[in-house]
């Protein structure tokens, strides 16, 4: 399949009038449109801008539906500590999040254990370690099933162990019990495997630094302790939510952390701080945005990049935000992102410049197959 371009905008470049040919899923070649031979299998994007498919590394899309449902399905109540279960043994391949994620041009994702926030009741529930996360295609396709782990820190463990009458309660005693797990596999790592122990075996990539642990955080003393934690055990980390990281730059630096969602309530004490002209001072950390769907539904991830132009970003940079940020993040920056000869042929036709409020997705292409709009 080839798709000849108006214009290619990448997180890098802005090409006029080129061609991309895909081959089995990959992007074969970019060239000029002139050199286009005849080919019965053709998108003729000449009036359009063709960006990389967009990326949202934080989602429960597929294990809450934005229309809800009863009980909790992205966690496991009875235990604080369960990083041995997995969000694909839980998802749901038939939320209708799925298609709105593919229409609105969001071509990868990564799902989360835990819960999405409400902007009604307090629904933020969330164990201490409440599994481990997977990446997936919008189109249903298994990228990596176990890509980290995530990790609670703050108010919202705090306060659902609280509300369960378990413990601990306390900001210490989180701490301690991931602590001590850690400890608990690196003596399991030393010792004969002859028994199995499902949780810690699922811990031994994260001390082996093959998967990170993803730090649910809001505030500047989480952060901290996250930061601690890691420097510990010698972690590869990200943070997630991270709402006042812009105080933290010097530490923060080199710390991967996946930002958002940047519009919401302020509600309760570690959301006091939250506010999207943040961004401005986010400037110059290794970050990525995020809807957190059904937080904010995944249709509007677009809008959150947007946003970062009103506060200093340049049109790359605003979409850097939701492509090659978010798949280096992800760690697959080396399959999807951008617009690359031998990555995926993840790419979203859009009838304008990008961000703008009457620009709409003309087409969604994921793997090289179109799953949104028309092929002529």
């Amino acid at each position: 399949m080839k798709i000849r371009c108006g214009i290619l905008f990448t997180p890098f470049e802005q090409i006029d009038d080129v061609t991309i040919s895909i081959e089995k899923g990959k992007i074969e070649e970019i060239s000029s449109s002139s050199a286009l031979g005849p080919t019965s299998d053709f998108i003729d994007a000449s009036r359009y801008w063709v960006v990389p498919g967009f990326i949202d590394p934080h989602t429960h899309i597929g294990i809450y539906r934005l229309e809800g449902e009863n009980a909790d399905h992205g966690f496991e109540v009875s235990d604080p500590l369960t990083p041995h279960l997995n969000v694909v043994d839980g998802i749901d391949p038939f939320d209708p999040a799925f298609e709105d994620a593919i229409k609105s041009g969001v071509t990868t994702v990564g799902i989360l254990p835990g819960s999405y926030m409400s902007f009604g009741s307090s629904v933020e529930k969330i164990t201490i370690m409440p599994g481990q996360g997977a990446i997936y295609k919008t189109n249903g396709k298994l990228v990596n099933k176990s890509a980290f782990v995530k990790v609670a820190l703050g108010e919202h463990p705090k306060r659902f162990l609280a509300e369960r009458k378990m413990t601990p309660t306390t900001r210490m005693g989180i701490i301690a019990e991931i602590r001590s797990i850690l400890k608990q596999t690196i003596q399991y790592m030393k010792g004969s495997n002859e028994k199995t122990d499902p949780k810690l075996e699922s811990l031994i990539p994260v001390l082996e630094k093959k998967i990170p642990l993803r730090f649910h955080v809001h505030t500047l003393r989480d952060i901290v302790v996250a930061q601690n934690i890691a420097r510990e055990f010698d972690l590869k980390i990200v943070l997630d939510h991270a709402t006042e990281a812009y105080n933290l730059k010097d530490q923060l630096k080199d710390v991967p952390i996946v930002y958002g969602p940047i519009v919401f309530s302020k509600r309760g004490v570690e959301l006091k701080n939250l506010d999207s002209s943040n961004l401005s001072k986010m400037k110059g950390l290794n970050f990525c945005l995020t809807t957190d769907h059904p937080t904010i539904p995944i249709q509007y991830l677009d809008f959150m990049a947007g946003l970062s132009m009103a506060e200093g970003f340049s049109l790359q940079e605003a979409l850097s935000l939701i492509t090659i940020n978010a798949a280096k993040i992800l760690g697959i920056n080396d399959q999807t992102g951008s617009v690359e000869v031998g990555k995926d042929a993840d790419l979203v036709v859009l009838s304008n410049r990008p961000f703008e409020p009457d620009t709409r997705v003309i087409c969604t292409i994921v793997g090289g197959q179109v799953y949104w709009g028309s092929e002529k």
